[in-house]
């Protein structure tokens, strides 16, 4: 897995704040069943020391 989506409520600044500390790219804003929601992407290291190949 190269990167990881990640959510938060668009009022929770805190939340905000936190993942785009880390990386998190917003895509955007949508309105859900849930409210306002931001989804935010996040890159997420390669470990180049495993072989995905292997079971």
């Amino acid at each position: 897995m190269s990167r990881c989506l990640i959510t938060c409520k668009d009022h929770n600044l805190a939340s905000a704040r936190v993942i785009e500390r880390h990386g998190g790219a917003l895509e955007d804003v949508r309105d859900t069943e849930l409210g306002r929601i931001r989804r935010y992407w996040v890159e997420l290291p390669v470990d180049r020391s495993r072989n995905d190949t292997t079971v």
